[in-house]
C-alpha cells in the first residue's frame, strides 16, 4: 500500500490535498494519514502542512517543485 501511496503522489503535477488522495485511493482519511506520517518519519516525502508558515525545511524554496503554490515560497521561504 506504501508503494501505491507514493505512485499516487507522484502522478499529481502538484501538491496533493490528505482528503484528495484518499478519495484516490478510495481509503479513510484517518488511515492514509498515518500511513503518510509513517513515510515522512522514513525520509520517503514531505508533508506540508498549512499551519507550518517555516515550510518543509528540507530543501530551498527555489528547488522546491512545489514552491508556486507555498506560503513559505511566497514569503521569501529558505
Amino acid at each position: 500500500m506504501f508503494e501505491e501511496i507514493l505512485e499516487a503522489i507522484r502522478a499529481e503535477e502538484g501538491p496533493v490535498t490528505v482528503k484528495a488522495l484518499a478519495a484516490k485511493l478510495e481509503i479513510e482519511e484517518g488511515a492514509l494519514e498515518k500511513m503518510l506520517e509513517f513515510l515522512e518519519r522514513k525520509g520517503r516525502l514531505s508533508m506540508y502542512r498549512p499551519a507550518d508558515e517555516k515550510g518543509c525545511g528540507l530543501v530551498s524554496c527555489t528547488g522546491c517543485i512545489f514552491a508556486h503554490g507555498c506560503p513559505a515560497a511566497k514569503k521569501g521561504g529558505a
